[in-house]
């Protein structure tokens, strides 16, 4: 489900890693088309982090 940006209003989701930390996708997420070997076409979803177009970004990224 999409939520917004804090500071800039964009509609984003979230993804989870399998080490429990999530980060900030642009949603809607570009469509890829792949067709394999037996010329099936699939469709997949690819996202950009939001860390790459949100314009206050900076400030929203963790101290190491």
């Amino acid at each position: 489900m999409p939520s917004l940006c804090k500071s800039c209003d964009a509609k984003i989701v979230w993804a989870k890693f399998a080490s429990g930390k999530a980060t900030p996708l642009d949603f809607p997420g570009e469509k890829r088309i792949v067709i394999d070997e037996d010329g099936i076409a699939h469709v997949y979803d690819t996202f950009v982090s939001h860390f790459a177009t949100c314009p206050d970004a900076a400030q929203h990224r963790k101290k190491k």
